[in-house]
């Protein structure tokens, strides 16, 4: 079983991409996600995969990072999600979008990528929800936004606690997340003070 690929990045026609190593050409389908992080035609690259065996064929899949990999296996859990569909979604969603659509129930979400219907965007909801880490995934979110500035962990806390606590009053993460986003924070704001700015924003959504 192959774990992850690396090498010269050969080619990339369509959804496959092709990784040269040691005189052989790995041709692997990624998605739109992957193929837009790829570094330029002769440089190396490194992509995570999953060989998934057919009657009649093996079919080799690249993703740029592992939590690509991870969605990719649990959207394949879906009922009704095969390979394809779950490449489809991935190239019109970030892992993150899909966790905040899974924890908001945001059917339209993913009925937008390709080939997805409604009742299979609700299935995909529905097999889901215990399975994402949506607090793990704002966490994420929150701290990629702040690297590189000072005080950041602090600034990260706070959010944190009031994610929590507006879960908490019975909001759904994603609108809570998506409320968050549009504050602004110093290293002076409290939890208290975000809290307050927070739910008057969310009268609005």
């Amino acid at each position: 079983m192959f774990s992850y690929i690396r090498g010269t990045l050969a080619d990339i026609d369509d959804n496959v991409v092709t990784v040269e190593n040691n005189g052989i050409g790995y041709g692997m389908s990624a998605s739109l996600n992957t193929i837009r992080q790829l570094p330029a035609i002769g440089s190396e690259v490194k992509l995570n995969t999953k060989l998934i065996p057919k009657e009649d064929s093996l079919t080799l899949y690249g993703f740029y990072d592992k939590e690509e990999l991870k969605m990719f296996e649990l959207l394949l859990c879906v009922s009704g999600i095969g390979p394809k569909g779950a490449l489809a979604i991935l190239g019109n969603m970030t892992v993150s979008d899909i966790q905040f659509a899974v924890a908001g129930g945001d059917a339209k979400a993913f009925a937008a990528a390709p080939g997805i219907g409604k009742k299979t965007a609700e299935r995909i909801i529905i097999d889901l929800k215990d399975k994402v880490d949506i607090i793990g995934a704002f966490e994420a979110k929150i701290t990629s936004d702040l690297s590189g500035t000072k005080k950041a962990a602090p600034a990260t806390s706070v959010k944190e606690e009031v994610l929590e606590a507006l879960v908490a009053l019975g909001y759904s993460p994603s609108n809570a997340a998506r409320a968050l986003d549009k504050m602004t924070i110093t290293e002076s704001t409290t939890t208290e003070q975000l809290l307050s700015d927070t739910l008057k924003q969310m009268s609005f959504l």
